[in-house]
């Protein structure tokens, strides 16, 4: 270790924006700090306070500005080069490993951790994958790239067989870890505050399903499985929850992770007589908690359908990009993550009705996936306290022993 504990940068989309990343952040700094207490970490961000109002008291945790004028761009820059010189391991962490825009480093990580990679080792910072996902990778380009990056970790650590597939797909030869991704772990608030939240929206308990709608749309897809009209999505989707709420009887309720959802949730709410929950005001802890409530849930985006299925509720999907047709494989439901090249509302109307009277053996096929997923989860952090911090740990564990055993004879 370079200092008296363990110091780790967390590399990842931290921004705070999307609710599902933020997740990811809050369950790495919960799960380490638990297996390492006083472990300090760095975590660069283009929104230093979301990092200190909201985890800056509960973690030994420094955000670190990594916005243009200092000197970065995206995480490649002079603050992340300094967290390197610092940190025994850095963590690459969620689904930031992609090709997508590849040569807009405004939009893609995967373009600025290229470089990262040399500067990580000229200060003996180990590089981890970090119960990662990856993809999509269809150029030359990013599949060269995404090998580089993953050839040259220390460790690699993949959330579902489809990302570690892809890692062989690409050439990756190293050994690879199967875990389960980090928001699974995510600290879920109580029922007391989902019902708060009801209040404060006017809405009353009630027989909910959840919907989640990107307004990504299809972007994420290849070309042969996009929609034929892009345009007609919305009233789609608006047609299709109405008619299946008349016939099921439940009341939607619209979730937003992610600021450039809100608009087409609202319009959605709207419409629909209901109720958006926007991670605009809400954090995941509190979304999830009011996920909680519903009786089925329908997303697009991935971690809408992991913060549901975290939390027990049973889940269907529209496949707006590859991982989440690669979710539903993962859960043994495969047929419940719609492609949306296939999409109507009168699909959609009789999907969610066949899975309202579903619903209860659908979640009990998922969740015996999700609860291994949990451990898979769980076991991450064990793997790497034991690869990296065994000494650190074997000594705070004697001490911890030595205060039990004190204060048993006071």
């Amino acid at each position: 270790m370079k200092g008296k504990v363990p110091q780790i940068t967390l590399l990842g989309s931290n921004s705070g924006n999307n609710a599902g990343d933020a997740a990811i952040l809050a369950s790495i700094l919960d799960i380490l700090s638990k297996e390492l207490p006083n472990a300090l970490f760095y975590v660069p961000t283009t929104n230093p306070e979301f990092i200190a109002k909201n985890y800056g008291a509960l973690y030994n945790v420094i955000p670190v500005n990594i916005m243009p004028w200092t000197g970065s761009v995206r995480l490649l820059g002079i603050p992340t080069i300094k967290c390197f010189r610092k940190s025994d391991i850095a963590l690459i962490c969620d689904g930031i490993i992609f090709d997508v825009k590849l040569f807009n480093p405004a939009f893609n990580f995967l373009i600025t951790l290229v470089p990262l990679v040399p500067l990580a080792k000229i200060f003996d910072c180990k590089l981890v994958c970090y119960s990662t996902g990856i993809g999509p990778l269809q150029s030359p380009a990013g599949q060269w790239m995404a090998k580089y990056v993953m050839e040259n970790c220390d460790l690699l650590m993949m959330r579902e067989k489809d990302s570690l597939d892809l890692c062989r797909a690409v050439g990756v030869s190293k050994e690879i870890e199967l875990t389960g991704d980090p928001a699974f772990l995510n600290r879920v608030s109580s029922t007391e505050r989902a019902s708060a939240i009801l209040k404060e929206l006017g809405i009353e308990k009630d027989n909910f399903m959840g919907f989640n709608v990107t307004s990504y749309v299809d972007r994420w897809l290849d070309p042969n499985s996009r929609l034929s009209d892009k345009a007609a999505f919305f009233d789609i989707v608006l047609e299709g929850i109405r008619d299946a709420s008349k016939l099921c009887g439940f009341k939607p309720l619209l979730f937003s992770t992610h600021p450039m959802d809100e608009d087409i949730a609202v319009r959605l709410a709207q419409a629909l007589n209901t109720a958006a929950i926007s991670s605009r005001q809400y954090l995941s802890h509190d979304i999830m908690a009011v996920m909680r409530e519903c009786s089925l849930f329908m997303g697009m985006r991935f971690h809408s359908l992991v913060f549901a299925s975290a939390v027990g509720v049973p889940i269907l999907g529209l496949v707006y990009a590859p991982k989440v047709r690669s979710y539903f494989r993962l859960l043994q439901t495969e047929q419940y993550g719609f492609e949306l090249k296939n999409i109507s509302s009168d699909l959609l109307k009789a999907s969610i009705q066949k899975a309202w009277k579903e619903k209860e053996a659908i979640r009990a096929k998922q969740q015996k996936v999700v609860e291994n997923l949990k451990r898979g989860a769980k076991s991450a952090a064990r793997v790497l306290k034991e690869r990296y911090f065994q000494e650190y740990a074997v000594a705070m564990d004697s001490q911890r022993d030595n205060r039990t055993i004190a204060k048993a004879h006071s």
